[in-house]
């Protein structure tokens, strides 16, 4: 006779069937099936040069850097945070890294200064959000207009500034096999913070303050340091970001990076974020996201097409996710 009492089972496997589960009804399997989908039609439209080493590797260069950016600044919309700056923080990375190596700086000292004048702006940004209590999006919006118009300043008066290293642009434009170094390292990133997110008490308290901050406070989490570190980790993705593309371009100019943060998140709500609410998405799916749209784009401009149809074909998928997203019952965080 039943007791009412289900029966026991084993921690491991339960929490192994539930990653099963949640990995085959969830976001990251419906933009894994558009993955596949522009994959085919690439094949389709294209032929057997969609998938070339050559075609790879230049989907994987305009990819890398937006990926490098998605794996740190995701902990930040999981948190709860939505950092519209990091577009302008990419741009003041490129400038101020560009700068100093015109200056004379060697590059191991240009590197360590940049990353922290990034972190210095994101703990402007953190400590507005989380101390003060500063709306997020108005405060990482001004923080976008403010560093966009330092990026103006420093590339004065050419608006562009050349920092060619030799090595630097070896390394950041070296190759695995058919796809780029950078790309791979991309990946790698995204694969580390898909990990903290899905197997580390890490992971889950971040999960836990974006998804209902007042519970995670009941269980003994620190709100306050948890969003702080997350800014601070979108800032410093960002600045490594503005330092490839030095590498990448053997450049900087005052556009750099401009509207990258409307790329990212783009790409991270398709792959299953939620810019209202926190705790909901995985790194996977924002890697999944940029390789879609970027899949996309590729296909159009391999075909002549305007690159504009890119817009319209991402706004639709952007609708499909928030549709699908509601059909899972997306008001709720479990």
């Amino acid at each position: 006779m039943s007791t009412g009492t289900p029966p026991s089972v084993p921690a491991t496997g339960g929490l192994d069937r539930q990653w099963l589960r949640a990995l085959a009804t969830g976001s990251v399997t419906s933009i894994g099936v558009a993955l596949v989908i522009v994959v085919a039609a690439g094949l389709t439209w294209i032929g057997p040069n969609f998938l070339s080493a050559s075609n790879l590797t230049i989907i994987g260069s305009f990819v890398a850097v937006p990926m490098i950016v998605a794996a740190f600044s995701s902990f930040a919309l999981l948190a709860g945070v939505v950092d519209l700056s990091i577009g302008s923080m990419v741009g003041l990375s490129s400038c101020l890294a560009a700068a100093l190596m015109t200056a004379g700086w060697p590059l191991g000292g240009a590197i360590p200064v940049t990353l922290l004048a990034c972190l210095f702006f994101g703990a402007v940004n953190a400590t507005a959000v989380v101390i003060f209590g500063a709306d997020t999006i108005a405060a990482t919006l001004g923080m976008l207009v403010g560093l966009r118009g330092v990026c103006y300043l420093l590339a004065q008066p050419m608006g562009q500034i050349t920092a060619f290293d030799t090595n630097f642009y070896t390394f950041t434009n070296l190759s695995a096999g058919p796809l780029p170094l950078l790309f791979v390292i991309s990946l790698a990133l995204i694969a580390i913070a898909a990990l903290i997110v899905w197997r580390t008490r890490l992971g889950r308290h971040v999960q836990a303050v974006g998804g209902d901050d007042r519970a995670a406070v009941r269980a003994g989490i620190s709100v306050a340091a948890v969003r702080f570190s997350a800014l601070l980790l979108s800032a410093l993705g960002a600045g490594i970001g503005g330092i490839v593309y030095v590498g990448q371009l053997g450049s900087a100019s005052n556009i750099t990076g401009t509207g990258l943060e409307f790329q990212v998140y783009a790409a991270m709500m398709i792959g299953g974020y939620s810019i209202l609410r926190g705790g909901v998405g995985n790194p996977l799916g924002a890697a999944l996201g940029l390789l879609v749209v970027a899949g996309t784009a590729n296909i159009l401009d391999v075909q002549a097409v305007s690159p504009f149809y890119t817009n319209i074909i991402v706004g639709l998928l952007l609708l499909a996710a928030v549709l699908l997203d509601r059909l899972r019952g997306g008001d709720a965080y479990e």
